[in-house]
């Protein structure tokens, strides 16, 4: 599966990689239904490709284990383009090294599968909120996790 950057609108775009087609169809239904424009790929390259304006994505989500380049991997170089742009990485089978490893990369959420919707529409919320033009949110890159409040 494969999605253009859709153009830049009144809404925050989201890029989203995950080698499973099924989990990747579901969550990008969920983001666009949540008003969010949405660009899907199923692999990281293809993603890494499809960037052209930094501009254009406010938020990345990505699968942790996928073929080819894993998401570690992928943040890395996707810091090289992006370099404040907030990460939500997913997984099904994380350990606590890959975690710590994650949160040195900066990302701003680490979630583990299957993910609830609400939460990671909190944690994007959040993630967007406390992004700042030019600047990646306080506690980035410090190898400690965010704290999401519920909503009641």
């Amino acid at each position: 599966m494969f999605s253009e950057l859709p153009a830049r609108g009144q809404q925050q775009t989201i890029l989203f990689v995950d080698d499973d087609e099924t989990h990747l169809k579901h969550l990008s239904e969920v983001l666009r239904m949540s008003g969010y424009g949405v660009a899907s790929f199923h692999d990281a390259p293809a993603a890494l490709l499809s960037i052209h304006d930094a501009v254009g994505i406010d938020l990345v989500i990505t699968d942790f284990r996928m073929p080819g380049m894993n998401g570690l991997e992928f943040v890395e170089a996707l810091r090289r383009l992006l370099p404040d742009v907030p990460v939500v990485m997913l997984t099904a089978q994380g350990d606590i090294d890959s975690y710590f490893k994650a949160f040195k990369l900066g990302i701003f959420e680490y979630i583990n599968k299957p993910v609830n919707n609400g939460e990671l529409l909190r944690i994007i919320k959040v993630a967007l909120s406390r992004v700042k033009p030019g600047r990646p949110p306080a506690g980035w890159g410090a190898g400690q996790p965010m704290t999401i409040d519920k909503e009641e």
